[in-house]
């Protein structure tokens, strides 16, 4: 039997659900998926990839909302100095032996162990839409076991992003942080 799928006005991701349906194939488990990412701390030499991947992740979103504030127009010096804090690192997410994204783990006080923030966070977008960063927040879950309460921010407008935070176990916290007419910024956090 041949399938056939005219994929011309389909994305990749509709098609594959496509072929899933067909052949009654399963999504990888959650465990898998972690199985098949590996966190790789970044070295100093390496930061202008991160810069350079966080550029082609965050653009769409700056070509959409315009904000001053956006990873996408953040300086190669600023990455660097995030780095230099000593209680925060980059990680290289690592999904079948490929480069797809990138973490930022770490404490805003070096005092505080206990609370954590994840700021940026993102996946290439040809890697986005398979799951990787659900298991990357997961596997950064277990990576510092001595947090209980995780951190970070994210665009109301962007539904797949509050999905995918919901989904880790985040919840919406605060107020709202409206940026331009067309943005705001809400917070959420997770607790053990």
């Amino acid at each position: 039997m041949n399938l056939r799928i005219d994929n011309t006005n389909i994305s990749a991701e509709k098609a594959t659900a496509m072929i899933k349906d067909r052949f009654n194939l399963k999504d990888k488990g959650i465990n898998e998926m972690k199985n098949m990412i590996k966190l790789e701390e970044v070295q100093t030499d390496e930061l202008p990839l991160v810069h350079k991947m966080q550029v082609e992740s965050f653009m769409p979103l700056y070509e959409k909302y315009h904000d001053e504030g956006s990873p996408a127009i953040e300086t190669l010096e600023r990455i660097q100095k995030r780095a230099q804090r000593p209680n925060r690192k980059y990680f290289f997410i690592v999904y079948n032996g490929a480069r797809v994204g990138v973490i930022n783990l770490g404490h805003n006080d070096p005092d505080e162990k206990k609370v954590s923030f994840i700021s940026p966070i993102f996946i290439l977008p040809k890697y986005q839409d398979r799951g990787i960063g659900y298991a990357t927040i997961m596997k950064s879950f277990e990576l510092y076991p001595e947090v209980d309460t995780w951190k970070l921010d994210t665009i109301l407008q962007e539904p797949g992003n509050c999905h995918l935070y919901e989904k880790c176990g985040f919840k919406r916290v605060g107020e709202e942080h409206p940026v331009n007419d067309a943005m705001t910024l809400i917070d959420y956090e997770y607790k053990r």
